[in-house]
């Protein structure tokens, strides 16, 4: 199992989407118009948004790593951390079972289901609070981090430690496998294009006129829950704001337009991109093969 480095804080375990110029919006912003450079115009969007949409799918999700993907390197690089330290005679206790994260795009615009609002507000359904990985030695905490004076650890173990030398033979660096540098990047790009966008400006400011109808002031729906998600249950007054909030959101269309716009934008920045994000994908997949000959190394013979 992977744990805690010096050169990285706290445990180092790997847990590691318009309208198309319709009734919503207006035709002025789905055009881009005579001499314009076409890559800078707001890119056009071919889909019609419901009223009821929900987060689903983006472009960009192929190039990130899957559950199961995330499943597969945790899992060889802990037989790796584990087999380092038995070597070194300090061993380690199991660790807890890491706990799921909900679905990638569940509150990227914001909370949308009516049922969560309803019974939890802005709190995360079913949060639990993580379990407590099980202390470790000084001794175990060396063989684990490395030495600064670059000589072997406890039993000894790789100067880099245990965590490193582990990574290193899934990544080929001192750090754990994540999704790639460009793909985080894109991501983020993609969420700041689109919430700029003057379509999605629009929607917006319409669903911050709704909510102010219904005796709520916000700007938009991710400035909510700033002030109310953090004791251990949701008030009445939050519930009446999430159950407001996601009212707006589907009688404004908010979701399906920005989900829409944002997807247009991805298809632009992958389009954009490409050769960068076909070299991650690379790299995905090497890591994934690496990962795959621990696990088939370790895997009990028939």
């Amino acid at each position: 199992m992977t744990r805690p480095t010096r050169r990285r804080a706290g445990r180092s375990r790997l847990s590691i989407a318009l309208l198309a110029c319709g009734a919503c919006l207006t035709a002025a912003s789905c055009t881009t118009g005579g001499e314009e450079d076409a890559s800078a115009a707001p890119p056009t969007v071919h889909t019609t948004p419901s009223a009821g949409a929900r987060p689903g799918p983006l472009p960009l999700d192929g190039h990130f790593l899957s559950r199961e993907d995330h499943q597969k390197l945790r899992s060889a690089l802990d037989l790796l951390v584990a087999a380092c330290m038995k070597g070194a005679g300090v061993p380690l206790p199991p660790a807890p079972a890491v706990t799921a994260e909900p679905p990638r795009h569940e509150r990227r615009y914001g909370i949308s289901s009516p049922d969560q609002a309803a019974r939890y507000g802005y709190h995360l359904a079913g949060r639990t609070t993580p379990p407590t990985p099980p202390p470790v030695t000084a001794r175990q905490q060396r063989a684990l981090s490395g030495t600064p004076d670059g000589k072997p650890g406890p039993g000894g173990s790789p100067p880099e430690g245990c965590n490193a030398a582990a990574a290193g033979k899934i990544t080929g660096t001192d750090s754990f496998p994540a999704d790639a540098l460009v793909v985080r990047q894109l991501n983020m790009d993609s969420f700041e294009q689109s919430k700029n966008d003057a379509r999605v400006r629009t929607v917006l400011r319409k669903w911050s006129d709704c909510m102010k109808a219904g005796g709520f002031s916000y700007a938009g729906p991710l400035d909510a829950p700033r002030s109310m998600a953090d004791g251990p249950r949701a008030s009445a007054r939050e519930i009446a704001t999430a159950r407001a909030d996601v009212a707006c959101k589907d009688r404004t269309r908010l979701i399906g337009v920005w989900s829409a716009v944002e997807s247009a934008y991805q298809h632009r920045l992958i389009k954009e991109r490409a050769k960068e994000l076909a070299a991650a994908r690379r790299e995905r997949d090497d890591r994934l093969r690496r990962a795959a000959e621990v696990l088939r190394s370790a895997a009990p013979s028939s």
